[in-house]
């Protein structure tokens, strides 16, 4: 099984959870979200043009570049049930300025902690 986060670039910080929608985000350009994460994680292998896979801290984890005409390009990171991935997003959130929201659902942002939406 698996655990799910999703990134994009805010159009503003800090950023509200209730705030989180179409306008309060902005894509991420597929070139800058290859070379932030080639940059946060060397041992990342890229399988595709779109996806990758890492071992973290916690355990593995897989990401991919996903492409929509109606919301732009927004990264997501796909990750083992079995540890707490959660310092690593924190981490790719604070140093690139992404926010991040999961499954529970909590958005996280740049040097704050994550806010139940």
């Amino acid at each position: 099984m698996a655990y799910s986060y999703s990134f994009m670039k805010p159009h503003r910080l800090p950023l509200v959870a209730k705030e989180l929608d179409a306008a309060s985000v902005l894509p991420l350009h597929a070139d800058e979200a290859i070379a932030a994460l080639n940059e946060a994680l060397p041992g990342l292998r890229w399988t595709s043009d779109t996806e990758a896979a890492a071992e973290l801290n916690p355990g593995w984890a897989e990401f991919r570049l996903h492409d929509d005409p109606a919301q732009g390009t927004w990264l997501s990171m796909r990750c083992s049930l079995r540890a707490d991935y959660s310092a690593a997003v924190q981490d790719l959130c604070d140093r690139f300025q992404w926010v991040a929201f999961d499954e529970e659902p909590r958005l996280f942002q740049p040097h704050r902690a994550p806010e139940i939406l």
